[in-house]
């Protein structure tokens, strides 16, 4: 019953109101106020509430402001803690003991499953920590090293060399990562070993075969090499092919803690194949670089000098 009191009374409302706009003329001009007094207090009614109106509106725009950057500081705030949690947490495998072998030095290295590993001076190597897990994993950064890898079919032993893996089980195998050099070259002794990149198998190598791959072009090259031996690298046998005279100059400097300059810039890109051992004297060694390319040398003291 009250409801229809309601709609009768807003009906009545309704067609007085249409009776009053029908009936005004707009020529006329329209006073809607009985006096100046209350069209000015509703003027200043009307002026309050769009002012309260934009100030609640400014007061909103604020806050959703205040509101986006506390959600990016805390946001932020989560994912730094993640990043800081995990570089802090103690993750398995992902820690590393590192050996570099000096100047002038040949360190051999004991791992903790009796496997052996030779390094030529100015080599650098990683070992995984702890080292007995499933894998068994070696980094060789850079410079030269001899594995006398322990037998053991459950942890295959990888050593990774740039963007290649090697994959043994037990085997002897010496893998070149001079860093200067445009090849990363592994040799089989004994056993077999794989090699691959992470997207394919590069080749499965036999003994007295090499294997070099290319860090431009990212190819592999599998071919005989029966010049190496175990004996004659433990010896300090350098057998450098096909690398820049600059290679050449480290690996001299890292042997005989000689350094090599360049009279011209020019030579540092020449082209050497050089075979020499650890027993020969550098003068020797640099009588072949005017042999094989007609370069002169000159000693002073600790410093050789190579030009045309």
């Amino acid at each position: 019953m009250a409801k229809k009191n309601i709609f009768a009374e807003r009906r009545k409302a309704e067609l007085q109101a249409e009776a009053w706009f029908h009936r005004t003329d707009d020529s006329v001009p329209f006073e809607a106020f009985s006096n100046q007094q209350e069209k000015t207090r509703t003027g200043e009614e009307i002026l309050y509430g769009i002012r309260r109106k934009i100030k609640i509106q400014k007061l909103y725009k604020s806050w959703l402001k205040v509101a986006a950057a506390a959600v990016l500081l805390l946001t932020a705030g989560t994912i730094s803690y993640r990043v800081y949690e995990r570089s802090t947490s103690p993750v398995i495998g992902k820690t590393w003991d590192s050996y570099t072998a000096g100047k002038g030095e040949f360190k051999k290295i004991t791992l903790p499953d009796s496997t052996v590993v030779h390094l030529r001076p100015g080599s650098k190597v990683s070992v995984s920590k702890p080292f007995l897990q499933q894998t068994r994993r070696v980094e060789l950064q850079q410079g030269e090293a001899y594995f006398e890898v322990s037998h053991d079919p459950k942890h295959p032993f990888t050593v990774t060399t740039g963007k290649i893996m090697t994959e043994v089980l037990g085997t002897k195998f010496i893998i070149n990562n001079d860093p200067l050099a445009a090849d990363i070259r592994v040799a089989l002794l004994s056993g077999k070993v794989a090699v691959r990149t992470a997207k394919t198998q590069l080749g499965i190598l036999s003994p007295n075969q090499q294997l070099s791959f290319n860090r431009i072009n990212e190819t592999a090259k599998l071919e005989s090499a029966t010049a190496y031996s175990a004996e004659n690298w433990l010896n300090g046998e350098y057998i450098l092919e096909n690398v820049p005279l600059r290679s050449f100059a480290k690996t001299f400097n890292n042997v005989f803690l000689m350094e090599v300059k360049f009279g011209q810039k020019a030579l540092e890109d020449l082209p050497i194949s050089i075979q020499f051992s650890l027993a020969d004297s550098p003068g020797a060694i640099l009588d072949q670089l005017k042999l094989i390319h007609g370069l002169h040398y000159q000693i002073n003291d600790k410093e050789v000098i190579l030009m045309r």
